[in-house]
Order: structure tokens, then sequence, then C-alpha cells
């Protein structure tokens, strides 16, 4: 089958996106009269194009990594009231069953299913980064490479709550980017508060694992992962981790 040509040096790579459901991604963002509903639609075309490797969600932890190829993994994050972090992922059953895939048909069954389940409330992370470690537990630590992407449009609520998920997903030889979604063109005192509480949570050097971006970037960003010559894929093509001994 022919790939996409941006894909074409994507090592073997599990991908895990942790999805901002707050309240506030319901806004107009640029065109788009919903924001969360656009981030989703982009996603949904974003996976259509991926070199995804083929292997449904069962097969979590067995996955094989000569066969190469792309997985993905989605969770939605918010908060209740602003006290409480909470996330969700698929059930069991729905598309992906909350699990690493690379075939097509779940992972939009995932997107589906997330836009029928916008939490739309407080901005508050730890919730999902527990959920994306979980996920990483399905991913084989055998020399493929392991990424997550978190998209926000606003100040995280818990950034001191943050440090044991932060250690894991080190444990768990994980890239950590960050990607502040703006409404407009011009950036405003919520994209800045967003930035300086998401910067710190993506791998070092930070600035190098972070955009700011208007939304309607983000398909050429995501489009360029595995491109040498873009903002990340220098990262993500040449970094292979180690796989585990004993």
């Amino acid at each position: 089958a022919c790939v996409a040509i941006e894909f074409g040096e994507c090592p073997t790579l599990d991908v895990v996106v942790v999805l901002d459901g707050s309240g506030s991604m319901s806004a107009k963002f640029g065109g788009h009269p919903h924001g969360y509903d656009a981030l989703m639609e982009m996603m949904r075309e974003w996976v259509r194009v991926l070199p995804l490797n083929g292997e449904p969600a069962s097969v979590g932890a067995h996955s094989v990594k000569d066969n190469g190829g792309v997985r993905v993994g989605f969770v939605q994050f918010s908060g209740w009231n602003y006290w409480k972090s909470e996330a969700r992922k698929t059930p069991s059953g729905v598309g992906t069953g909350g699990r690493l895939s690379g075939v097509l048909a779940e992972l939009e069954a995932d997107v589906d299913w997330h836009e029928d389940n916008y939490m739309g409330d407080g901005t508050m992370i730890e919730a999902g980064l527990n959920m994306a470690v979980d996920m990483f537990h399905g991913s084989p630590v055998d020399g493929r490479q392991r990424v997550l992407f978190i998209f926000t449009d606003g100040e995280i609520f818990d950034p001191n709550s943050l440090a044991a998920a932060r250690t894991e997903l080190d444990k768990e030889q994980v890239q950590v980017f960050g990607i502040v979604i703006r409404q407009g063109t011009q950036h405003t005192k919520a994209d800045l508060d967003a930035e300086a509480t998401l910067k710190p949570i993506t791998s070092d050097p930070h600035d190098d694992h972070f955009e700011n971006v208007m939304i309607d970037e983000i398909p050429g960003l995501m489009g360029a992962i595995c491109d040498p010559n873009g903002p990340w894929g220098h990262l993500i093509v040449k970094q292979t981790p180690k796989p585990t001994s004993g």
C-alpha cells in the first residue's frame, strides 16, 4: 500500500493523544463553531492518512515491532466542578476499547465516541496522564518509538499533581509533546496561561517539544510528525528507545 509521503520516514510508533475536553473548547475557534468537534474531526482525518500497522487493539503488548507502522490511542481529560480531575477513554466493546490500535475502523469509532461524550468542564489533566500511562503499558519497550501529544486551549489547573504520572511516562520512555490551541491569530491571556502550565509537562528541552498554534495549523503540525525537517520529526524519527533487558 502507498504511504503518504509525509509519513514515509515514520519509525515503528505508538502514539497516545490526550485531548482537552474542557468547557472552553466548545467556543468558536477561527471559522469553526465548536473547537472540540473541530479538533476531533482533525484527528479523524489524521488517522486516515497515518501508516497504521493493521494490528487490532486486542494485540496489546504483543505488538510486533518488525511489522512497522503506527498505533494510536485517544484520551479525553477534564475535571468535574473544577476540583476533581477526570478522564475518558472508549469503553470495552467500542472501537479500541480504550487501547492502542493500528486499525482505522477502531480508531474512527473512538473519534465518534469522544465526539458524542464531550466532557465540557474544567481543565485538569492528572487523570488523563494516568490513563495515558496505562495505555503505554500495552506498548512493548522493544525499540519502537513512544509519543504522547497533549492538546489544550487553557490553563491547566492541577500542575502540582502531575509528578507521579510524569515520572511513569519517563520510565515508559515516552516523549511528551504539548500543543496549545488558540482561538484566533492573536495571543491572549488564555493561551499564554495554557503555555505556562503545559510546557513544563513536555519532554526536555521543553521549547523543542511544544507549539502554540491556531486550530487550523494542527493538520499541518500533526501531518509532519515524521518529517525530519518539520518541528518534531527530527526528534521522533531519530530517537530510538532502548529495549528493556531481562
